[in-house]
């Protein structure tokens, strides 16, 4: 399943929600990064020094943007009002994403959590806000969820 013109949604939790797909307008796309790491159990090295190794068939993801910078208050508050109202829990701040990875020029699902988030302002007046790039990120919890 090639790319299909977006990288990141927000799958629905509660019944009656749609999917969110984060609007590709608010990402930096020179910033969108997937990292696809594999994982090992009792990996080592043996009595001649050759690497034996017990690869997981359970990959972790990990995709970040930047917004682009200059969003507005009313710009931010929906896109992360959107992402949080589809939280499988909100102290974990976990939800169920659907991300685009380069490596395999596919979709991938997997249940991640959102890391603490860093909002720095611009610019600020009586009737606005005006934010400079924010990092955003998705860090998978591992298997949970199919392609």
């Amino acid at each position: 399943m090639a790319y299909q013109g977006n990288l990141i949604t927000i799958m629905p939790y509660a019944t009656g929600q749609t999917p969110y797909v984060i609007p590709l307008k608010y990402i930096r796309a020179e910033t969108y990064s997937v990292l696809r790491s594999g994982q090992d159990i009792d990996s080592g090295r043996n009595q001649f020094g050759d690497l034996e190794r017990h690869a997981l068939d359970n990959f972790l993801y990990k995709v970040e943007f930047e917004t682009v910078p200059l969003m507005t208050n009313t710009e931010m508050t929906e896109l992360m009002s959107q992402i949080s109202a589809r939280y499988t829990s909100a102290v974990e701040k976990k939800c169920l994403v659907r991300l685009y990875v380069p490596e395999l020029d596919s979709y991938v699902q997997q249940y991640c959590y959102v890391p603490d988030i860093t909002f720095q302002m611009y610019y600020a007046d009586s009737t606005e806000i005006k934010y400079n790039q924010t990092r955003i990120a998705f860090i998978g919890y591992g298997k949970g969820a199919s392609a």
